[in-house]
């Protein structure tokens, strides 16, 4: 296995496209984010795993989140160029702040989207479901954050955040598949 990866490692692509770095990692781990949320949840095995939502997941990694992530990294490196930890914590914070809510919003209103879901519906997923995710988030992604931005190297910081994102798209997967009831959205928070 290791020789697979030191000559996946070596092809120019992992070298010189961060970008389509990023969206070959999302396109497996979106997947099988799913695939895994499932299998925590319900027990579902691999024959019996809904294999479309797995393919949306994976489109909508590959080709929605990945570039975005990757652009939003590109463009905030701009006004961080220091590499420190008090840098790395400012950053992470500033992120949770500006790009997180945009990026959750855009998670449930896409994915919805590709569930052929009506617009109406999409605004209302992302209504019911937003906050009570950004709740998590603003535990997670800080802490994920400051150590991308202070110990991982610009290069590699899309991939390293896929996989940092395992966990949190499985998390994702299950406030996705979450049925809000009505009497949930009057509750105070």
């Amino acid at each position: 296995m290791s020789g697979l990866m030191t000559k996946f490692r070596h092809l120019p692509m992992y070298r010189h496209y961060p970008l389509l770095r990023g969206m070959v990692s999302y396109s497996i781990i979106w997947p099988t984010c799913s695939i895994t949320q499932e299998y925590l949840e319900h027990g579902t095995n691999i024959a019996d795993a809904d294999w479309a939502r797995a393919a949306r997941f994976g489109f909508f990694g590959a080709f929605c989140m990945a570039p975005v992530f990757y652009s939003w990294m590109k463009y905030s490196s701009r006004f961080f160029k220091r590499n420190d930890l008090r840098t790395a914590v400012f950053r992470a914070a500033i992120e949770q702040v500006s790009y997180s809510p945009i990026a959750m919003a855009y998670f449930f209103f896409g994915m919805s989207l590709l569930e052929m879901k009506p617009i109406d519906a999409c605004v209302e997923e992302v209504k019911q479901k937003l906050w009570p995710t950004y709740k998590i988030g603003v535990i997670f992604w800080p802490t994920v954050q400051t150590m991308n931005f202070y110990l991982i190297s610009d290069k590699n910081r899309v991939v390293f955040v896929s996989a940092a994102s395992f966990v949190w798209t499985v998390f994702m997967a299950h406030m996705k598949s979450r049925i809000t009831k009505p009497e949930e959205l009057k509750k105070p928070t």
